[in-house]
């Protein structure tokens, strides 16, 4: 009885076993067909991308072309190098790193070549109209009836060996530029070797021709007799297969770009090969390209032979195996029953171990998070550290920027007053000096008449240079002071100083609007206000004159900009800066009493402070100085 179970059970399984690995042999060759099918799709459509970014280059390097042929048209040969380097910016060519040149190549008559070559060493100044010797290399162009040389050129640094280089001089070239001119289209010539390339660097040219009237005319006679020149674009079959390669690459396919036209076509990039592939036509000008996008035997093998038909296959027999075991096993399950519970008691035995290593384990990770706790804390006061350090170098960076902008300024107050002083200085001295000598051959004849007044004018000129030196004094100890903050209020600040002024009784002072009370260095502030006035005080040329004071907020919202605006004479914009230079005045010495140095003063100290001075001024009409002073220090 037991014996038949079994036998039938044996039966069923190997039935079942037969049945499912037929039925997954047969899903397997569906699936491997269908994989096939859709991973030579797929790769025809990658195929078909690169095709197509391809084609995009080529279209778009034509639009440039067409773009500077239509340039060159409408300016009708007018063009200079400088206005031909404002459109290769507006072209931007660095977006389009395929393109290795674009050029102007004007036809030149024999004729006029001594006078085409002076005129362009005015831009490039060994420019000379070139062709290639027997050695291969550029050398000057022999006499010719006429000639194509390549003029302006851009991106001009990694081109300009190929500067002067006269197109025609080469046969391939010359039957492109002869057929370009004589269709009025552009054309393109086949595979040659770049001139400013080195090695073995191949490329095209693409030609577009320029005609006088800025289309091409009917006849072929008048073409040739309308013709300007060409614009042409240069490329490197290299460069231009970049992108593709670089795409076709991440999917191990293979690219051959094919010139097949009848008289010298050929093989433009890459290596013909027999294996599969897809052809793609590139239209470009006057040519026949195409574009073979293949793929290699070890991509073609895993298309083929994909290894997920051979896991299913395999999984499949195997499953069909394990459950024709599962049937068979289900018939002597009940005389395993006892073995089970035996396996059960030690499994429970064995889950008792495990629990012990887990709580064993677990406890050693809690030891190893404590001390990975330790090593946080650790490295959190270690950053605060550096963080500290890091603000203590910024502030020291700040403390050596702000004494170097104080050192610069120094230096050119030095170098300004060097300049300055030996001229201010040496005058009244030089008047001294003259003066003295007059006083001696007075003496000496004994002439007594004119000595008192030459005496009374060297004293005139040792006050004036005592004056001098004493604003020098003042100019080179301003902003040394420490700066303490003191409350301030310029309204009585401002009357103050304009009464300590003594003016004549007619002046008149105004307050235009409330003037701010704030905080400041007081002794720079009030030398700036009270030096302004005194200016609209001294220089003014009426006994009645009209000063107006007001403060408003600078656009630096951090500053406030006072306003001090007289009716006196005015100054002229031409003397807008040189006020503000030392020992600088707009009156004869013998006119003013001023040293020159007040302006000068003002305009130290409230840069010093990172303000700034400003004037306005119509002649006739009196001047506005205006001051920005930081309203918190």
């Amino acid at each position: 009885m037991i014996n038949n179970i079994s036998m039938k059970a044996l039966f069923l399984a190997i039935a079942v076993s037969c049945i499912g690995s037929w039925s997954t042999y047969y899903l397997s060759i569906q699936i491997n067909e269908r994989l096939e099918t859709q991973g030579y799709l797929e790769l025809e459509n990658i195929a078909k991308q690169v095709s197509i970014h391809y084609q995009d280059a080529i279209d778009t390097s034509l639009n440039d072309l067409q773009a500077l042929q239509a340039f060159y048209s409408a300016n009708q040969q007018t063009l200079t190098q400088d206005q031909f380097n404002k459109y290769m910016h507006v072209l931007d060519l660095d977006r389009r790193h395929y393109i290795q040149a674009l050029s102007w190549v004007p036809l030149v008559e024999g004729v006029d070549r001594e006078n085409f070559e002076n005129k362009q060493r005015q831009y490039q100044e060994n420019f000379n109209i070139k062709a290639l010797n027997e050695a291969g290399k550029l050398s000057k162009s022999a006499v010719k009836i006429e000639y194509t040389p390549v003029t302006y050129i851009s991106p001009y640094n990694t081109n300009k060996s190929a500067q002067g280089f006269d197109l025609s001089s080469n046969n391939n070239r010359r039957a492109s530029l002869h057929y370009a001119r004589n269709s009025g289209g552009m054309t393109t010539t086949a595979k040659i070797r770049l001139v400013q390339e080195k090695g073995d660097s191949y490329g095209f040219l693409i030609i577009a021709p320029v005609y006088k009237y800025g289309e091409s005319t009917i006849s072929e006679a008048e073409r040739k007799l309308a013709l300007l020149g060409y614009v042409t674009g240069v490329f490197r079959i290299d460069t231009l297969m970049t992108n593709a390669r670089r795409q076709a690459d991440k999917e191990d396919l293979v690219l051959t770009l094919l010139d097949i036209n009848e008289n010298d076509g050929g093989v433009l990039y890459g290596e013909v090969s027999d294996t599969e592939s897809f052809d793609y036509d590139i239209a470009i000008p006057d040519r026949r390209w195409q574009l073979k996008v293949s793929f290699n035997k070890s991509l073609q093998e895993s298309i083929e032979s994909s290894p997920i038909v051979s896991w299913i296959l395999a999984g499949g027999i195997l499953v069909s195996l394990l459950l024709a075991l599962s049937i068979y096993a289900l018939q002597i399950a009940i005389g395993r029953a006892r073995h089970i519970s035996h396996l059960s008691t030690q499994l429970q035995r064995q889950n008792s171990e495990l629990e012990k290593t887990v709580a064993e384990r677990t406890k050693t990770l809690a030891d190893k998070n404590n001390q990975l706790n330790l090593h946080v804390e650790e490295l959190t006061e270690q950053r605060k550290e550096l963080s500290r350090l890091m603000n203590e170098s910024q502030s020291a960076k700040a403390i050596a920027e702000d004494r170097a902008k104080d050192l610069a300024r120094s230096n050119r107050d030095l170098d300004e007053f060097a300049y300055v002083a030996s001229h201010d200085l040496k005058a009244p001295l030089r008047g001294i000096d003259q003066l003295a000598s007059w006083v001696v051959e007075d003496t000496e004849e004994g002439s007594y008449q004119d000595i008192p007044r030459n005496l009374n004018l060297i004293r005139s000129r040792v006050q004036r240079l005592e004056a001098l030196l004493n604003d020098l004094l003042t100019y080179s100890r301003a902003n040394k002071q420490s700066m303490e903050l003191t409350l301030i209020d310029c309204n009585t600040m401002v009357v103050d100083s304009f009464e300590l002024l003594s003016p004549p009784k007619e002046f008149r002072l105004t307050l235009n609007g409330e003037l701010p009370i704030f905080s400041t260095a007081k002794s720079p502030f009030e030398q700036v206000l009270r030096n302004l006035l005194n200016n609209a005080v001294k220089h003014h040329d009426k006994s009645d004159g009209h000063i107006e004071v007001r403060c408003d907020d600078d656009e630096d919202e951090k500053f406030y900009r006072f306003i001090i605006k007289d009716n006196g004479p005015g100054i002229e914009s031409e003397y807008f800066e040189d006020i503000f230079k030392m020992f600088k005045t707009l009156k004869p010495r013998d006119e003013t009493e001023g040293s020159g140095m007040g302006l000068a003063l003002i305009k130290k100290i409230v840069e010093h402070y990172e303000g700034h001075v400003y004037v306005e001024s119509v002649l006739g009409q009196g001047s506005t100085f205006s001051f920005t002073w930081p309203k918190v220090l």
